[in-house]
């Protein structure tokens, strides 16, 4: 067997893995006086002729999932799925653009009512804070340097110099994660993605600890700048990402699984995907 096939196999392997976990955190919701999860904003079905409206919480600067145009407009792949998912149930969804830093209290305490904007889901968010619904797009952490860097990942995690990463993102976890475990550099957390890679193109950083599926499309729509970085590394297995909402709207959530299901079934998912640049 050569090495891409063990490389694919491995990778399989890897994705059915994760499933498997995400697939428990993101399990059916059971029954609330089962968990004793007091019943929220959407715990049960609109009556007949209410108007259903969702505030979908999200981050301006995290494309090609969400972002906000110099007109103000919200795009993106997480803004066309919602947009799909209330045109399929006559909903009303306002979009609204939230610091990722404070967006799961946002959420927790009413001022939006879904996450949809990459959200990765993990055993501290799906917990009685959020729960998520089923996963939907799968993807792996990464670092990034510059594309004359010299370093092994060793060497750059031990050169007391920046390392970027996006502040309240799982890859400001993995910087915190690595830090817990000795390694000697200095953190850089930065409003966005975007933000980070520019820090390790004007030298404020010596690389940024992203994910695949922000810097895979953001190179492909970037072509200019492709040839500046490379990824050094890994970190970690694949993760998948979910739409948060509270616990107790379990019919929302409820709705909300099984227009994916139905989306992810259909020829228009791989659409989207190429649309923008995931596929």
């Amino acid at each position: 067997m050569d090495k891409g096939m063990v490389t694919l196999v491995i990778a399989v392997i890897i994705a059915l893995a994760v499933g498997v976990a995400v697939g428990w955190f993101a399990k059916p919701t059971p029954a609330p006086a089962a968990k004793g999860i007091p019943p929220g904003k959407f715990a049960t079905p609109p009556k007949p002729g209410e108007e259903v409206v969702i505030i979908h919480g999200f981050d301006a600067a995290y494309p090609p999932f969400t972002e906000v145009t110099p007109e103000g407009k919200a795009v993106g792949f997480d803004v066309d799925v919602v947009d799909w998912i209330a045109k399929k149930y006559g909903w009303k969804v306002i979009h609204k653009p939230w610091d990722w830093s404070t967006i799961v209290t946002a959420l927790e305490k009413g001022d939006i009512d879904i996450i949809a904007s990459g959200m990765t889901i993990n055993p501290e968010r799906a917990s009685r804070k959020i729960w998520f619904t089923i996963p939907y797009y799968y993807y792996i952490h990464e670092v990034i340097v510059r594309a004359d860097e010299k370093r092994s990942l060793e060497e750059i995690l031990n050169s007391g110099e920046y390392i970027a990463c996006q502040l309240g993102a799982t890859s400001e976890k993995w910087a915190d994660k690595l830090l817990a475990k000795g390694y000697k550099f200095k953190k850089l957390a930065l409003d966005s993605y975007p933000l980070a890679l520019k820090a390790v193109l004007d030298g404020r950083a010596v690389a940024c600890i992203t994910d695949s599926a922000f810097y895979d499309p953001y190179i492909k729509k970037h072509p200019e700048i492709a040839a500046k970085f490379k990824v050094l590394s890994t970190l970690g297995g694949m993760e998948a990402y979910g739409i948060a909402t509270r616990p107790g709207d379990f019919w929302l959530r409820e709705k909300i699984n099984e227009a994916l299901e139905e989306l992810m079934s259909s020829p228009l998912w791989n659409e989207l995907l190429k649309k923008w640049n995931l596929g």
